[in-house]
């Protein structure tokens, strides 16, 4: 390649650098509707088939991904039944499912995904066994008799290599985790770890709003937080309860803390500290409390045109090395006259994360378009689903069953117009390429 061509080349490749860093519809989404009655309000995405390909679970029915993959933006999705019962829908107007929260696992150890089901809060959760290929139903085991508050978590809270259910329960007031067992165990009921040492009364009621894993006090091990307080884990676990530090998460940090959904923790004002993200489940508001010491966290407002964000996620969205903020409105959270603002426009909305140092963090604003009329449930998928290496959504609520896939619209025809200039002046860098290409989709 001459001196000449790779100048000219540079010039280009620098002129895209910058139209990509101040282009702001880059990031692009697509809507797959696979299911447009309502069925569930949590959803996950794994292969429960071993095809390859990533399928969508939400409690009622499993949706096997086309094999072809021109197919796959078509909707054209196979739904099977998880449950004995066969696949039900229910009435979007003050109406609820069987399913607010759920996540793959291979709790059996038999190499097949299978699935953990919160149902309804209050009542039992359950997992479903995986058939290995074969015909449902998928058998169903109970974990815990009483599962309480409307965002559970699973995630490693123990440190030990693999995530616990953490939940709240009711009947002992208590607030904990259930380890997943042995898989020789893994059919009878779990055994639940409380962390608290008293029992925390209203807080463990089926209808609490808010929990959330984050190392708050920046120790190396994760704790347990609510808009009311957060268990420290201690240096060593053991059954001795954890330290409970109050806080008031809300406008002026007294009385009643906001009804929440899920809580992150992060430094998002560079001064050393964690700070707390939070969403209102039911109302106005998505927040970050920044973190003054000794349980005083002051709240900042991020975002209020839009109500009922009763779920939200912590992803890196845009690949810029920083976790950004997805949610959206949960369409008829109460029904069509509760809560609200409960016909407003249900939006799905990513907020570009900027942190500094020992300065306010920005929350920049972005309506994913193509997620307009879909909207949360309790629970949401992010991640890549197409295998683009990109964060994609999953969606199951009283809208359907959905997915948002990313697009760099702008970006992406900019890069194939490169590779097509470097394939015309660098036979070497198209041969490299069509290795590389060949090795990815293998």
């Amino acid at each position: 390649m001459s001196r000449s061509v790779i100048w000219i080349f540079a010039l280009m490749a620098a002129g895209f650098a910058g139209r990509a860093i101040s282009d702001d519809t880059q990031i692009q989404w697509e809507r797959i509707q696979l299911d447009s009655a309502f069925r569930a309000e949590g959803v996950t995405v794994a292969d429960f088939n071993q095809d390859g390909r990533p399928d969508i679970v939400n409690g009622e029915a499993w949706y096997e991904a086309p094999g072809e993959r021109t197919l796959f933006a078509s909707g054209l999705w196979t739904m099977r039944s998880l449950r004995a019962e066969g696949i039900r829908r229910y009435v979007d107007d003050n109406a609820y499912s069987n399913s607010f929260a759920l996540w793959p696992y291979d709790v059996s150890g038999d190499g097949w995904m299978d699935v953990i089901v919160i149902g309804f809060p209050g009542v039992p959760c359950h997992w479903f066994e995986n058939p290995q290929g074969k015909p449902g139903p998928w058998n169903q085991f109970e974990i815990w008799r009483s599962v309480g508050g409307e965002s559970p978590q699973f995630g490693d809270l123990n440190g030990d290599g693999q995530p616990e259910l953490v939940i709240t329960s009711e009947p002992e007031q208590m607030i904990g985790y259930l380890e997943i067992p042995d898989s020789k165990k893994a059919k009878t009921r779990w055994v639940f770890h409380p962390v608290n040492g008293e029992k925390i009364g209203g807080l463990a009621k089926p209808f609490y709003h808010g929990l959330g894993i984050g190392d708050l006090n920046r120790d190396g091990r994760p704790d347990l937080l609510l808009p009311a307080g957060w268990w420290e884990q201690p240096a060593k676990i053991d059954d001795a309860p954890w330290t409970f530090h109050q806080h008031v998460l809300n406008q002026n940090g007294e009385g009643n803390s906001h009804a929440a959904a899920d809580l992150y923790t992060d430094d998002l004002d560079g001064d050393g500290d964690n700070d707390i993200l939070m969403s209102s489940a039911h109302a106005h508001g998505v927040w970050w409390f920044e973190n003054r010491g000794s349980g005083k966290f002051i709240q900042h407002e991020i975002d209020s045109t839009f109500s009922q964000t009763h779920a939200l996620q912590y992803h890196d969205i845009n690949g810029d090395g920083v976790k950004d903020l997805i949610t959206g409105k949960r369409y008829y959270a109460h029904g069509s006259k509760g809560d609200p603002d409960p016909l407003g426009e249900v939006v799905m909305i990513w907020y570009e994360v900027r942190k500094g140092v020992k300065s306010t963090p920005q929350f920049i604003r972005h309506k994913i378009e193509a997620g307009t009329d879909t909207g949360i449930g309790t629970q949401f998928y992010v991640g890549d689903i197409n295998g683009d290496q990109l964060p994609d959504i999953a969606l199951s609520n009283k809208k359907g069953t959905n997915l948002l896939i990313q697009k760099r619209g702008s970006a992406a025809e900019w890069q194939s117009t490169i590779d097509s200039w470097r394939s015309d002046f660098c036979p070497e860098w198209a041969n490299e390429n069509r290795k590389r290409q060949v090795k990815l989709h293998r």
